[in-house]
């Protein structure tokens, strides 16, 4: 017997035709590149007109440099800081360009930027005394911008649409951990300013407290005339505590945990968080050890790893393997704690005895203007980061607000077509 045959009203519609599989992805832009763009605009602002003081109109045309002589006095050092140091710029125009701009004409664009910001900063030094504008420097940071830019042209595509490192940010972090992210970027280079403990971030309190110029201690003596008398007591005394690895223990795994469980916040469930925050707490290792290696070439680059510091490494970072496991709402609120805690005996321990001979060195070190930006950096991540995890948790908080209400509108919108029938 034959099948009867549909009416044809009822004869099925073909599926509809499916995208292909190998269909290149929609081009997109990048946020976090042009943020990252910004970012590092600002760090060479800063760099190249720190201290930002003593200018001074000497007279000379700010364009003077280009047809001055050549510098006297210059290194290799010099010069290969000068490239290096505008290639990540370069690198962020280009990326900062994608999808409008690609290929030669954004690689041209990051050498046309590179060199105006150079010729801006070194004209804006001709009025500081400390610093000298030269043709020589603009030179090498508009080849700087090229370099970067050239490289990481051919990959925009890649990096941007379908590279790997989108992938990976899409499978490990919440969508909301840009910020985040940009703060664990940050965290490595937070530690290469010699602090009073090994990650002894957080000190801002106990400059301020300590320098009687500060604008805060201004503020303070304005409103407690007797401040003086008891700023010199700031800290607990040596014979509280009497182990200064016991400090630094204290210190450095607080920073540590506070930092891991930061980090964990902003990472999806199924994230590798234990390889994660292992790369992070070596990269940070590692670049410590190279800058100062850079900064003094004489075998100290490991010199601030002390015993305390590597035993507070290891029992804390067993106590985050286990803490990773409790609830994310639990981490938040231990993240917040050690951080708390980390700033406060940062700001009221006692000072290390070699902390105030090793700071002096880095500031007459190589990366002279540099240092005072690291430093900054290790003051205020503890507060960045406390603030994204308060941020975080009201944003969970609204959330479950708003589903409890959309539930009990819901319960009430069944209820009255319950009574309606």
């Amino acid at each position: 017997m034959e099948p009867a045959t549909p009416p044809p009203s009822e004869t099925p519609r073909p599926p509809p035709e499916l995208p292909e599989l190998n269909e290149p992805p929609e081009p997109r832009h990048s946020p976090l590149a042009r943020v990252g763009l910004l970012c590092f605009t600002l760090l060479i602002v800063y760099a190249s007109l720190y201290p930002f003081s003593g200018w001074t109109d000497n007279g000379i045309s700010p364009f003077a440099f280009l047809s001055a002589p050549k510098p006297r006095y210059i290194t290799e050092f010099d010069l290969l800081t000068n490239v290096l140091g505008y290639c990540p710029f370069g690198a962020l125009v280009v990326l900062a360009l994608h999808p409008r701009v690609s290929g030669a004409r954004a690689t041209l664009i990051a050498l046309v930027a590179g060199a105006l910001l150079s010729a801006c900063m070194e004209a804006f030094q001709t009025w500081l005394p400390s610093r000298i504008s030269s043709n020589i420097d603009l030179i090498t940071n508009a080849l700087g911008a090229l370099l970067g830019g050239a490289v990481v042209a051919p990959f925009t595509a890649a990096l941007i649409d379908r590279g790997t490192l989108t992938r990976l940010r899409t499978a490990w972090f919440e969508p909301h951990a840009s910020f985040a992210i940009i703060l664990l970027l940050l965290w490595p280079f937070a530690q290469i300013f010699p602090q009073e403990h090994l990650f002894g971030m957080g000190g801002i309190v106990r400059e301020w407290l300590t320098d009687p110029d500060s604008w805060p201690m201004q503020v303070l003596q304005a409103l407690l005339p007797s401040l003086e008398t008891w700023q010199d007591n700031i800290g607990l005394r040596p014979e509280d505590m009497q182990s200064q690895q016991m400090l630094e223990t204290l210190v450095t795994a607080c920073s540590w945990l506070g930092t891991g469980l930061f980090a964990s916040i902003a990472m999806r469930r199924h994230a590798p968080m234990l390889r994660i925050l292992a790369g992070l707490l070596a990269a940070a290792l590692l670049i410590k050890a190279a800058v100062a290696e850079i900064q003094f070439p004489d075998g100290v680059a490991f010199n601030w790893l002390s015993e305390g510091g590597r035993f507070a490494l290891l029992t804390s970072s067993l106590v985050l393997a286990l803490l990773l496991y409790v609830p994310r709402w639990l981490r938040a609120v231990l993240a917040m704690v050690a951080l708390v805690v980390l700033v406060v005996l940062t700001n009221v321990l006692p000072s290390n005895p070699y902390a105030w001979i090793s700071e002096q060195g880095w500031r007459m070190g190589r990366f002279v203007h540099f240092n005072s930006l690291a430093q900054w950096l290790g003051w205020l991540w503890p507060f960045m980061a406390f603030s994204y995890v308060i941020w975080r948790l009201e944003q969970v908080s609204l959330g479950r607000r708003a589903r409890r209400k959309a539930a009990a509108a819901r319960r009430r919108a069944a209820a009255t077509a319950g009574t309606q029938e």
